[in-house]
C-alpha cells in the first residue's frame, strides 16, 4: 500500500466517506448533526474483523457544536468498499 498516495489524496478520502454517509438512509441513523468534521486516516494492519490492510477513513458527527457520533469507513487500496461503522 503506497502511504504517499494515501497522504497526497487525503481529501479525495475524506470526500469518499462523505459520499458513504450521505447515502446512509436517514431512518438508519440513530442521531441527526449538522456539521461533518474530518478527523483522521489511518492505514489498518491487523484487524479482528476487518480485511487488512485496509484503509480506515474517520470522520466526527456534531450537532451544535457536540459530539454526537463518529462515522468509520473502511476501504481496500483501490478505494473499494469493505465495511462502515457508525456510532
Amino acid at each position: 500500500m503506497d502511504l504517499s498516495l494515501v497522504h497526497k489524496n487525503k481529501n479525495d478520502y475524506y470526500k469518499l466517506a462523505n459520499d458513504y454517509l450521505a447515502n446512509i438512509d436517514s431512518n438508519e441513523l440513530n442521531t441527526s448533526f449538522d456539521k461533518i468534521i474530518s478527523k483522521s486516516i489511518s492505514i489498518l494492519i491487523d484487524h479482528d474483523f476487518i480485511p487488512t490492510p485496509c484503509i480506515e477513513i474517520k470522520l466526527e458527527l456534531q450537532n451544535n457544536q457536540i459530539k454526537v457520533g463518529n462515522y468509520f469507513l473502511y476501504i481496500d487500496e483501490n478505494k473499494g468498499f469493505l465495511d462502515e461503522f457508525l456510532f
